[in-house]
């Protein structure tokens, strides 16, 4: 599913960068990344987040770039060509191929909540950190707080009559909940764990323009609509545009949506 849509990723990349620019940096500063260190990012997709540590390791530091979609992980080393610090992976964050206590930090920007099992990949992340190691990750805030996404998830599940994502299928959602998320970090084995939210408000020319973005992010979404008929994916269009319209303000530049992440962190345990 990620495989098929990192053209988009890579088509956008930048533009997810910048709406989650001050977000990335609550995020590193909860691992507090300094010169030096070796992070590690998991479902890292185009490596955003670890790409904006470059600066913090510095020439001494090196980062990894991981994720178990191969494609996506061809659109980070395209974009860390210039970065010699950083190399890149292909792994799931379930089953992590390094040595034990082998990171400063590790990272997660809007992967941990995809996870089958995101306790288990907390442990396995609280595994490939050095005794007091750093670990952070970014999960959308929720539903309510985020409408440039829920609007078109509710969108697809109002032409059909049934919640999308199913119930039983692990969604951007799934973790925005800061109790939820605490607890999580806590069985995983984390100490410090702190849990943060953070205004995230998405900028877009137009509804159209914001339409026609979001899909390409959201694999599941993609790949569904991929599969509608025209007339089908044209009437969840208009659905999503019309409530996109009434969900939106107007800012200098166009629109603007609501929009929240939260920032859960921890320590790997001293011994």
């Amino acid at each position: 599913m990620w495989n098929s849509v990192a053209p988009g990723w890579e088509a956008n990349a930048e533009f997810v960068d910048g709406h989650l620019a001050a977000a990335t940096d609550v995020l590193l500063d909860a691992c507090a990344i300094t010169e030096g260190d070796a992070v590690l990012e998991l479902a890292a997709g185009p490596g955003g987040a670890g790409l904006r540590a470059v600066r913090r390791v510095g020439a001494s530091g090196s980062i990894v770039l991981s994720d178990d979609a191969p494609e996506m992980v061809a659109v980070a080393a395209r974009r860390a060509s210039a970065c010699p610090q950083v190399s890149t992976a292909v792994f799931d964050q379930s089953a992590i191929l390094a040595e034990d206590h082998r990171f400063d930090a590790v990272i997660s920007r809007h992967g941990l909540m995809f996870a089958e099992d995101s306790v288990g990949a907390v442990k396995e992340a609280t595994r490939v950190l050095r005794p007091g190691g750093g670990f952070a990750a970014m999960t959308w805030g929720p539903r309510s707080l985020n409408p440039w996404l829920g609007l078109v998830l509710d969108a697809v599940g109002e032409q059909f009559g049934v919640p999308f994502p199913p119930p039983n299928v692990r969604g951007p959602f799934s973790l925005d909940d800061a109790a939820l998320l605490r607890t999580v970090l806590e069985q995983g084995g984390l100490a410090d764990v702190r849990v943060e939210a953070v205004e995230t408000p998405m900028h877009a020319v137009s509804v159209q323009a914001w339409w026609e973005r979001v899909p390409q992010l959201a694999g599941p979404l993609a790949g569904a609509l991929a599969a509608m008929e025209p007339d089908v994916r044209e009437q969840i269009a208009q659905r999503a545009m019309d409530a996109g319209a009434r969900a939106s303000l107007r800012d200098d530049d166009g629109i603007v949506f609501a929009g929240s992440v939260l920032i859960g962190s921890g320590r790997a345990p001293q011994h």
